[in-house]
């Protein structure tokens, strides 16, 4: 089953051992950006922790384990896989992700679903095509069928006596980059016996999703010029890939490496712009949102949102600058509107 929180994502399948234990495999990916790095001769290093803990119906625990990570600031996100053994009475996990600088990136709680015919589900997408590969007990040879749907298609096997493993696909090239849902259904004579839906993400690289492209492309506009930006949203979408790299490559303070902070650090500001600025404001397009895409955080904010004689404003300084910057809310609605679009010196 796969899951989203604040961008890490992992992945758990269920493999029986025998008829008291199960073999719990977790696949985690993490991003870089959801990890603090340090220093440590003159290599930035991130230091984490996975802990995974089982318990059953009353919340007493069972087992569990723990493993230690450091990874270099090398790459865009990092994969881990491990296993661990649990009895079949397992009824819960909790999974956590802690960065050794005191962040905890993931603290999640999940049921664990004792399934009597369907297990092991595992999925990924190639090519526009969905692959779901799933492992079949039937021992007690049942006559009966597992219906695989998605969306408005579906997919019928019959099932086969014994343990064995099958798979699925599907053609996702219509869908849209978000959630969805995979739903399972086993049957024996027409009569629902196992149901189980299993979420998951379709999400390719955004230069491949027309919607995503023109999205950030236009995002660009603090600090691409009119024609590279014309450039990049003419740009077939074989090329799109080798014209956005080319385009970060002249910002990148560490251009031997694939990961590009000054990338990740734009697209940063640019997110919390559409978090902290569109509450009756524009999000990043909004003058709030520009100021802070293009200098980043003030060092100072003077906010005065219930002023009697004035209209509400906010003073944002910028003292390694030496710029500041007057923002009111003209309607009174949230809408800031930038009073000195140069800044004034302070």
């Amino acid at each position: 089953m796969y899951f989203i929180l604040f961008s890490v994502k992992w992945q758990v399948s269920y493999i029986p051992l025998n008829d008291s234990q199960y073999n719990m495999n977790l696949f985690l990916e993490i991003p870089v950006q959801s990890l603090k790095f340090v220093n440590k001769d003159s290599v930035y290093i991130a230091s984490y922790e996975i802990q995974l803990t089982v318990f059953d119906n009353k919340g007493n625990q069972l087992t569990g384990d723990y493993w230690f990570r450091e990874k270099l600031k090398d790459t865009v996100n990092f994969y881990d896989s491990l296993n661990l053994v649990i009895p079949k009475t397992a009824k819960k996990y909790n999974l956590r992700v802690i960065d050794l600088q005191g962040i905890e990136v993931l603290n999640i709680n999940e049921t664990i679903k004792n399934l009597d015919y369907l297990v092991n589900i595992r999925h990924n997408i190639r090519s526009d095509t969905l692959l779901v590969t799933f492992t079949i007990i039937n021992e007690k040879s049942i006559n009966g069928e597992l219906d695989v749907s998605l969306e408005n298609m579906k997919i019928t096997r019959p099932l086969k006596p014994g343990i064995y493993e099958d798979s699925v696909h599907f053609f996702v090239a219509i869908f849209p980059n978000g959630g969805y849902q995979l739903r399972f259904v086993v049957k024996e004579q027409g009569k629902k016996i196992e149901e189980l839906t299993v979420p998951f993400e379709i999400e390719r690289p955004f230069y491949l999703d027309e919607k995503a492209w023109y999205l950030k492309v236009s995002q660009l506009e603090y600090i691409a010029t009119p024609g590279e930006i014309n450039q990049l949203r003419k740009a077939k979408i074989e090329e799109r890939d080798s014209l956005w790299k080319a385009f970060w490559k002249k910002y990148d303070p560490t251009p031997n490496t694939e990961y590009n902070e000054k990338e990740a650090e734009y697209f940063e500001r640019i997110a919390y712009a559409e978090e902290h600025f569109s509450f009756g404001d524009k999000g990043w397009r909004s003058d709030r949102g520009r100021i802070y895409v293009k200098f980043g955080p003030p060092d100072e904010v003077v906010s005065r949102p219930y002023e009697l004689s004035t209209k509400p404003y906010e003073i944002w300084y910028y003292y390694r600058l030496n710029l500041k910057f007057v923002f009111y809310d003209r309607h009174g609605f949230g809408e800031y509107i930038l009073v000195n679009p140069q800044g004034e010196r302070i």
